[in-house]
């Protein structure tokens, strides 16, 4: 690969998408083991909380079990979307760097076969060249967000409903 500029680095788009995916795939780790800590950390609240309810009464245990489980059910959804969102990124990335890969083989075969004599097949080339790197470096968000899934937001809302609907089935008179 030539070098363009003096101080930038020769690097190939596939090696750039490869070392960002690899940062990502860390960071989508990390989201889910925080995850599961925190499911782990409801299952001891829920264990022990079981084991005070013959100590001090079923509505301490409740409030108590309340007080520390909320915050750790919103933690797990939190995690769990961000998650979601690292690993929508990792694909993408991840297709990313098959295209790069695959355009610097095309490009080599391209450079073959055109003619340099022909000046109209020299355009079609790098047309094609600028049109592929183009689409190879729009930002994965842009490309995710054509495609919405399901945000926080929603997820929150429907978290909130369903325990609300839970504490309806246990609030006496209602």
């Amino acid at each position: 690969m030539p070098k363009i500029m003096k101080g930038v680095p020769e690097e190939t788009p596939a090696q750039v998408f490869e070392k960002r995916k690899i940062e990502i795939e860390r960071s989508k780790n990390v989201w889910r083991n925080l995850f599961f800590l925190t499911i782990f950390l409801l299952l001891f609240l829920t264990l022990f909380a079981l084991g005070l309810t013959s100590e001090i009464g079923f509505t301490t245990v409740l409030w108590i079990e309340l007080a520390l489980g909320l915050p750790l059910i919103y933690s797990a959804v939190f995690f769990h979307a961000q998650h979601n969102r690292e690993r929508e990124y990792l694909e993408e990335y991840s297709f990313k760097s098959v295209v790069a890969r695959s355009l610097e083989a095309y490009r080599a075969i391209l450079k073959e076969d055109v003619r340099a004599d022909h000046p109209e097949e020299q355009k079609k080339f790098l047309d094609f060249i600028i049109d592929s790197v183009k689409g190879l470096h729009t930002p994965p968000r842009a490309i995710i967000s054509k495609h919405p899934v399901k945000n926080e937001e929603d997820i929150k809302v429907g978290l909130v409903e369903k325990l609300a609907d839970v504490f309806k089935k246990f609030i006496p008179g209602k």
